[in-house]
């Protein structure tokens, strides 16, 4: 599977953080790597992250959470539980297309691609 950003704001805000220039995001954890990929899907999401994603490691109770959308808030809980291993949320509800849209989902896929397989992922930078 080809890694989905959402749109290319996305891929701006990932590939802006997890730059070549850090060079030590790259040997960094892949559940980390796919935090910041799922946290960055989201514009008013992201901005209210970035502030609590400190050197390697995520804080997921400084982010604040009111006034995020449906999709948003799908985002942040399949990144903290990518990130964290935690089993609080199912795969069957990140994915109700009553609520999240198709965009959101292939990211999701994505994000999990990539915490299985890491930036190595296959056909990432396509």
């Amino acid at each position: 599977m080809k890694i989905k950003f959402k749109n290319s704001l996305h891929r701006k805000n990932f590939t802006e953080f997890i730059s070549p220039k850090n060079s030590n995001y790259y040997s960094s954890r892949s559940e980390f790597i796919a935090a910041v990929f799922l946290l960055s899907a989201d514009k008013l999401l992201w901005e209210r992250s970035k502030s609590a994603i400190v050197r390697y490691s995520v804080n997921f109770g400084a982010i604040k959470l009111n006034g995020i959308s449906t999709d948003g808030y799908a985002l942040y809980k399949a990144a903290k539980t990518v990130y964290r291993g935690d089993s609080d949320v199912t795969l069957s509800e990140l994915c109700d297309w009553t609520l999240i849209d198709d965009t959101t989902t292939l990211a999701i896929f994505s994000g999990i691609m990539l915490s299985r397989n890491g930036i190595k992922t296959p056909n990432f930078r396509e």
